[in-house]
């Protein structure tokens, strides 16, 4: 994208200063890093009981497991679940997809604190492997954008209360790595992982099929319709009217903080939303379709997609707006769009402040900026390293 002849002295000027910019980075997550280690996870670990949400899914998991998995979404038996814990366990229904539940099922063998302590092991091993897969430059700016992304409290949140979002990150992450890698059916096979939070990347496969990637979509779906069949019979017509009632409950005000994030936060659930919901999935699917020589922009462009569609997300979840961003610059980001990452990037810091609106605000104008197809020669220094180059994408989708 041409810019104005305007602001060429001063793009020119960050350009020549990325050693600079690097280091800046690399100081600035380490603290927000050391901030969320002596300030923020001693509060929470100490009150994990009723902070931590692996207790639903762990308590969740003992009710499938014991009483049957017809009887998972029993509220009651959720309750006593929880309650079986401890003291002090706070009681909240599960209302997360099956595959969460059998994905902490053998971790019950274990004492709770045990089996929340593997757990968040777990999930800081997933923000690493997305790190060391998708994180562009090297050296230096490759250890600030480790920082960056571990150190944002959006991301340490996650960990700090077991949500399953970084799971979902690194599977994004280990398709698109697979689909460079021209192995499309893996790819999608692992991108059905995301069944396990489905709202934070549901629009990736189908903007995949868009730009013509209609290998790993088939797989994605074949492999989600067997985990979707099989959950259902386990569950029978019983456990599919429970989980049915459980969801119905997020339609109330109670749960508005589930919403407090998401496009359904101003808009509300009426048909503003719905004419919203619309638009982004038009929005999506041509600007898929634009960027369809670039794997990074199209699974960039699915992630925005789905947060902007959802109406249901909480300000952890915005770990996956940074994968997009480093897909994005992967594919040789314009100095606008490096502008409006590093804006969403203070934003996200600040999202307990801002809250919604101008991180969707953000999100849209990111979304935007795909529409516009990049130049033929605009490759990033990071795809012609480890990763093929853009040119050489559609072979990938033979």
């Amino acid at each position: 994208m041409a810019q104005p002849l305007f602001f060429a002295p001063v793009i020119n000027y960050f350009r020549a200063r990325r050693r600079l910019w690097a280091a800046a980075g690399l100081l600035v997550g380490a603290m927000l890093l050391v901030w969320d280690l002596v300030v923020a996870a001693p509060l929470f670990f100490a009150q994990y009981a009723v902070r931590n949400d692996f207790r639903l899914a762990y308590a969740t998991a003992i009710v499938g497991w014991r009483d049957g998995y017809g009887r998972l979404y029993d509220l009651a038996d959720q309750q006593t679940a929880i309650r079986a814990l401890g003291s002090g366990f706070n009681v909240q229904p599960f209302i997360s997809p099956p595959p969460l539940a059998w994905l902490v099922t053998p971790l019950t063998a274990l004492p709770f604190t045990s089996a929340l302590v593997i757990w968040t092991a777990l999930l800081i091993a997933a923000l690493l492997w997305t790190w060391y897969l998708v994180a562009p430059g090297e050296g230096v700016a490759r250890t600030a954008h480790l920082l960056l992304w571990v150190g944002v409290f959006p991301v340490a949140f996650g960990v700090m209360v077991g949500q399953p979002g970084a799971l979902v990150a690194a599977a994004v992450a280990t398709a698109w790595w697979l689909i460079r890698a021209k192995r499309q059916l893996a790819a999608g096979l692992v991108m059905s992982l995301v069944v396990l939070k489905p709202q934070l990347a549901l629009l990736v496969p189908v903007a995949l099929l868009v730009a013509g990637y209609r290998r790993t979509f088939v797989s994605w779906l074949a492999a989600s319709a067997v985990i979707g069949v099989v959950a259902l019979v386990m569950l029978g017509g019983d456990g599919v009217a429970r989980y049915r009632d459980v969801l119905a409950q997020t339609q109330t005000t109670a749960w508005d903080i589930t919403r407090r994030y998401s496009i359904s936060g101003p808009l509300g659930l009426g048909w503003a939303l719905r004419v919203a919901e619309l638009a982004v999935v038009v929005l999506t699917l041509v600007a898929a379709w634009r960027q369809r020589r670039s794997p990074e922009r199209v699974v960039a462009i699915g992630i925005l997609g789905s947060l902007l569609f959802t109406p249901y997300l909480g300000f952890q979840d915005f770990l996956m707006l940074i994968v997009a961003g480093w897909l994005v610059i992967r594919s040789g980001a314009t100095s606008l769009q490096v502008a409006i990452l590093v804006a969403g990037y203070a934003l996200l810091e600040l999202a307990l402040v801002v809250l919604a609106v101008p991180i969707l605000l953000i999100e849209v104008s990111l979304l935007l900026s795909l529409l516009v197809r990049p130049r033929s020669d605009e490759t990033s220094a990071a795809s012609r390293g480890k990763y093929q180059p853009r040119q050489a994408a559609p072979a990938a989708r033979r």
